[in-house]
């Protein structure tokens, strides 16, 4: 029977540690090389994501049925350190709205608290040397990772020079001093089909706004900032650091949330899975000419400190493949079944 992990459960690796312990000193001391020789195996169906398998672990895990042991714990090792677990809980989504249709100045947005359970949330944004993967696997010719509707557009999807790729890119590939920057120049299509091809998929907006204000000090607070209720420039990459452009996903770590996710704020703004929405003063539902999602976070170029919130809300049209637009993945908690039993593990090593 698939069950859920726990919050309050000890992390697998550190689990299995304790147990490789008190069984046999030498598996403990090789334990990471062991896994990570793990992931490198060819365990998926197809030979070709054989060098894939670290940014597919969501697959992995998700496997039915399950892979051997000894890959899923190499999963599940990937997923702790690839991520940070966000506590299940609730979010004030009473936030600010902007739109750049004229007609639309006076709209608001809805108050409301949202629910979200406990999910895990990518650490840092989606690299060009990630997304250079997903290409390198054909995700631009696998049909069952795009919306029927969408595939005509997906031969549209070209850098500058005509392939496949991110906006940007040139020759099917990122700049070389950008490798770990976050792969910007890709609509929401784009990102969801990564999303799908690595077993994860986009935050909705409630979830990148807890993961980015929840807060525990003694008690639960809801905050501006991973780090508070104050901007800090040092913290984040917006137009205040004069960079003018993006970052490395690990800069600014003074920026991260307590569960170590990085850049929530700032460097790029981030596609969520909803569309974006509002309504106007009397309470009719804004119909915009063109469908749009919803972006968080603000970016390189945000100028205002006010739009560089965890509350701050915007959207950009569904094609847009701009600058200033990344995205990370996520998975939730009771989508993940439990963490293989670590005496199996030691079985296999007979031990």
């Amino acid at each position: 029977m698939r069950g859920t992990i726990g919050e309050d459960k000890l992390t697998l690796t550190s689990w299995i540690r304790r147990t490789a312990r008190a069984a046999h000193a030498a598996f403990a001391l090789n334990f990471d090389a062991d896994l990570s020789s793990e992931l490198c195996l060819d365990s998926l169906d197809d030979a070709s994501d054989a060098g894939h398998t670290t940014e597919r672990y969501g697959v992995m895990l998700a496997a039915d049925p399950p892979v051997d042991v000894a890959k899923r714990v190499a999963a599940w090792k990937t997923l702790e350190e690839r991520t940070g677990l966000v506590p299940a809980g609730e979010t004030c989504m009473a936030t600010e709205l902007e739109t750049d249709e004229p007609v639309f100045a006076n709209a608001i947005d809805q108050p409301s608290v949202v629910s979200t359970g406990a999910f895990y949330l990518d650490r840092y944004a989606v690299t060009n040397e990630q997304f250079a993967g997903f290409i390198a696997a054909g995700g631009y010719n696998q049909q069952d990772l795009w919306p029927a509707a969408i595939l005509p557009h997906v031969l549209q999807f070209l850098d500058q020079t005509g392939h496949a790729g991110p906006q940007f890119w040139s020759a099917g590939k990122p700049p070389d001093d950008k490798r770990n920057h976050p792969v910007v120049g890709v609509c929401w299509f784009e990102a969801n089909a990564y999303a799908r091809w690595s077993g994860q998929r986009l935050p909705t907006a409630a979830e990148w706004q807890r993961a980015a204000s929840w807060f525990s000090n003694g008690g639960e607070v809801d905050v501006a900032y991973p780090w508070g209720n104050a901007f800090d420039p040092q913290r984040a990459n917006t137009w205040a650091s004069r960079h003018g452009d993006t970052v490395a996903v690990d800069e600014y770590s003074g920026g991260s949330t307590l569960n170590g996710i990085c850049q929530l704020i700032g460097n790029t703004w981030e596609w969520t899975a909803d569309a974006f929405e509002g309504c106007l003063q009397g309470g009719s539902q804004i119909i915009f000419q063109r469908p749009m999602a919803e972006i968080r976070g603000g970016a390189y170029d945000t100028y205002l400190e006010t739009q560089a919130t965890s509350q701050f809300r915007t959207g950009q049209p569904l094609l847009y493949r701009g600058p200033n637009v990344g995205f990370r993945c996520c998975i939730g908690a009771a989508d993940l079944p439990c963490p293989p039993d670590p005496s199996d593990l030691l079985e296999i090593h007979g031990l």
